[in-house]
């Protein structure tokens, strides 16, 4: 039984073959209901009214904090951390040593020596694998996504993680926060009142129009849920489910998941003997039409995901 990705690949014949016929099943956003009216006036919402998505659960979150914590983001990701400072958020893009894309994310700077990644897995481990092994001081916490079949088994996070998005978006949010709200620049963050609580906020639009991304502690989901349902009812808002939501994504311009470059190459060796077997790497799925025998056809370069800007 292999223990890691190195040993794990070690016993295929053919990386493609293994990633094509992974046994993962149907990719599903976990916990959050594919729909809460249905699909085509959650669809409508977004684009005409405003919707409440539910970010809760489908994505990595890691907490990094310490004396060289910004150092490790920008000794591995490809864009400048020039002009970054406390209260704003940047995109995360890490390549390999061969200039491939590992994955991508959102950085949150919340304080001084002290930030968020919120993505998906594989970049997620890259800055793991950096923290633990480059000889950094920083402290890292991990709140994996939530299981994506929990069985009826309760499932909880350290932080709720909503977005506000639509046309109405913004009256909404002065609603729930008592007054005018000032409309920060985008990726900027600040706080906004909801329900007599205090909640961090991201200046984030996903539907053409100004909304935000809210977050706060775990145990105060439900309160913070019901408030905004409340106070968006008479601007058409609605709670948008797991089915609706990757549109939305796609319309915006945010890419799918690439498949991590990270499974060939001596340079890499060190990081696939850290990465479990078991892990996204090595139970991921290969889909759609492009077929090759060669993995490496399969990677790409921050030019070829639009990212060619980002680079520094």
């Amino acid at each position: 039984m292999a223990d890691n990705l190195e040993q794990l690949l070690a016993t295929q014949g053919n990386i493609v073959d293994m990633l094509r016929n992974s046994q993962l099943g149907a990719y599903v956003y976990p916990v959050v209901a594919p729909e809460f009216s249905n699909w085509r006036s959650e669809q409508w919402a977004w684009q005409h009214s405003a919707v409440l998505f539910d970010q809760s659960h489908h994505m990595v979150n890691l907490y990094i904090r310490g004396k060289d914590a910004g150092k490790l983001l920008s000794d591995t990701m490809i864009n400048s951390s020039k002009g970054w400072s406390v209260n704003k958020a940047k995109q995360y893009v890490p390549t390999t040593p061969y200039g491939h894309v590992i994955g991508d994310g959102i950085l949150f700077w919340e304080e001084e020596e002290c930030f968020t990644y919120v993505g998906r897995a594989p970049a997620s481990n890259w800055l793991r694998f950096h923290g633990e092994t480059g000889g950094y001081d920083v402290e890292i916490e991990l709140d994996d996504r939530s299981p994506m079949r929990p069985m009826g088994k309760p499932v909880t996070r350290k932080e709720w993680r909503f977005q506000i998005q639509g046309p109405q978006a913004w009256n909404v949010i002065e609603k729930l926060h008592g007054g005018p709200l000032e409309q920060l620049k985008f990726f900027n963050m600040s706080t906004m009142n909801i329900a007599g609580r205090k909640v961090r906020t991201l200046r984030h639009g996903m539907s053409g129009a100004p909304g935000l991304e809210i977050w706060g502690p775990y145990e105060e989901q439900e309160e913070i849920r019901a408030a905004i349902l409340e106070a968006g009812r008479e601007f058409g808002l609605i709670p948008c489910g797991s089915r609706a939501y990757p549109s939305n994504t796609l319309e915006s311009g945010w890419i799918p998941s690439p498949l991590p470059a990270i499974y060939t190459g001596d340079k890499l060796k060190a990081f696939r003997e850290w990465l479990p077997a078991a892990g996204y790497e090595g139970t991921g799925s290969i889909g759609g039409s492009f077929v090759s025998s060669d993995i490496e056809d399969y990677y790409l370069n921050p030019w070829e995901l639009g990212y060619g800007g980002f680079v520094k």
